[in-house]
């Protein structure tokens, strides 16, 4: 009987939209032919992508998620209505209870990442499933414009706001950074966990982009992908001139490696260039919108100098207003780029 409800269930979510329908191909090389061309109801597998649906103004429709505000507090503060979805996602296994949560909210449109190990259930609810990638700003130019020409031509008119900044920003940058000889590029390590091992992120990665358009040499780009243990030994030989600790916890400190008797004789710790990495509605040093306003945060800290009239918390600020569309405190944006979380 409940597997008859489920069917049921399915085939009325599949029938949903049919009214006026668009095409696209996504990340994965899928055409799609069956996306509603008004879509009133979004569910998002990919952490990240929450906020870039946020920013393109339909942060309202988000129906189902992966992201808790435990996760991601200041997405929750900044679009209320994340409360009101439910929570249905995981990067394990779908539960079958998930599953029928998701039903009942009714989807227009999956939005997830290529290389989702559930895109095979997700395919068989009756609805678009729209596969994305993000590992460079190029690809997240691409990503959000994509995104908006989905959500609709409000949505794409934002989106192509966006691409023009991020087209600005980057050329700036390079603009500023072109004459700098290899030899005087600090050298840097991003880690994305210190609290239990040492892991950092190699060539091919995001974090690996922003750190050489902020004219940075990733100590770790012989390695390829995100996400690779290493070991302290490891950390030593390539003797970092700059370390960036990624804010997945708020309980991590600059002090935990400045502190850490194996690292003392690292450059990094001798000049104290230790630093917690930003956190706003995502994580800014990873697979993000705001990854445009991290490289901008990295060329500061990387070039003080050659950056030293540049805000970045007044850049912050006006990000947030312009694309989020919220009235960013200067005490909000302080803790944004400290890692910290809203207050409840």
């Amino acid at each position: 009987m409940k597997y008859f409800i489920y069917l049921l269930m399915i085939f009325a979510l599949s029938c949903t939209s049919l009214l006026a329908e668009q095409t696209f191909t996504d990340n994965a090389n899928t055409t799609h032919t069956n996306i509603p061309d008004s879509i009133g109801r979004i569910a998002d597998a990919w952490p990240a992508h929450n906020a870039i649906v946020t920013m393109l103004g339909a942060g309202d429709k988000i129906v189902a998620t992966i992201v808790t505000e435990q996760m991601c507090p200041w997405l929750y503060k900044i679009n209320p209505h994340m409360r009101q979805a439910a929570v249905v996602f995981s990067n394990n296994t779908v539960a079958m209870s998930s599953i029928e949560e998701l039903l009942k909210a009714k989807p227009d449109v999956v939005f997830t990442f290529v290389g989702n190990k559930n895109i095979g259930v997700f395919r068989n609810l009756g609805v678009p499933i729209i596969e994305l990638s993000l590992v460079d700003f190029p690809s997240l130019r691409e990503c959000v414009l994509l995104t908006g020409k989905i959500l609709g031509k409000a949505a794409f008119a934002k989106a192509e706001q966006y691409a023009l900044y991020l087209d600005q920003v980057t050329q700036k940058i390079d603009e500023r950074l072109k004459d700098v000889p290899a030899q005087q590029r600090p050298k840097v390590l991003h880690l994305s966990n210190i609290s239990t091992s040492f892991v950092v992120d190699g060539a091919g990665s995001m974090m690996d982009s922003w750190i050489r358009l902020a004219g940075g040499i990733n100590v770790a780009s012989a390695l390829q992908g995100p996400s690779k243990t290493v070991s302290a030994e490891q950390i030593i030989a390539w003797n970092p001139d700059i370390v960036i600790i990624g804010s997945t916890s708020s309980e991590v400190q600059a002090s935990d490696f400045l502190n850490n008797p194996m690292f003392k004789n690292t450059s990094a710790t001798l000049s104290k260039r230790v630093y917690i990495n930003p956190k706003g509605m995502f994580f800014w040093d990873r697979y993000s919108a705001e990854a445009i306003l991290q490289v901008q945060w990295a060329a500061q800290i990387f070039y003080p100098e050659k950056f030293k009239e540049f805000d970045i918390e007044q850049e912050t600020i006006a990000f947030y207003t312009r694309f989020f569309d919220y009235p960013l405190s200067k005490e909000e944006a302080k803790m944004i780029i400290k890692g910290i979380p809203p207050q409840k």
